[in-house]
């Protein structure tokens, strides 16, 4: 009868297991890292596309306040949205064009797309919203457009 010795095997599925084990912790140590990366921009984002969809209601409040008729129109919002401490957070772009029921208003300061649709007076409402750079809270840059129709 021979017996077969396998001192060596022993000692190369030793450093096998060792080795496996090893990846395994630094896959789980970049996971960790990553999930905390990306819950932290979920949460910008959420709050960026929030903030969209408040500044369209509020460019569309203020476009209802001005006299078309009287040539007054508002083409533009600009809005600087600061975080607790007071810095600049986000940067909100709002640019309205019209599409006039009737013919456009005298002396026309407004950003027409058509007149004379025979439909409401539209707006086509164009809202951007980007994190500022000088801010630094997120890792990548955050833009969230949003593009709606709404009445005059």
């Amino acid at each position: 009868m021979y017996v077969t010795k396998r001192k060596g095997f022993a000692m190369i599925l030793a450093i096998f297991i060792i080795v496996l084990v090893a990846l395994g912790g630094v896959l789980l140590l970049g996971n960790a890292s990553l999930g905390t990366k990306t819950a932290g921009d979920n949460y910008f984002r959420a709050q960026a596309e929030l903030l969209v969809d408040s500044a369209t209601e509020f460019a569309v409040m203020r476009a209802q306040d001005f006299n078309t008729t009287g040539a007054n129109c508002l083409n533009n919002v600009n809005i600087t949205v600061q975080d607790a401490s007071g810095a600049a957070a986000y940067d909100v772009n709002v640019t309205i064009q019209y599409s006039f029921k009737a013919a456009a208003p005298v002396n026309n300061q407004c950003n027409t797309l058509a007149t004379l649709t025979g439909n409401p007076t539209m707006m086509l409402i164009d809202t951007t919203v980007t994190t500022n750079a000088a801010a630094n809270f997120s890792t990548e840059p955050i833009r969230v457009h949003k593009r709606s129709w709404q009445k005059l």
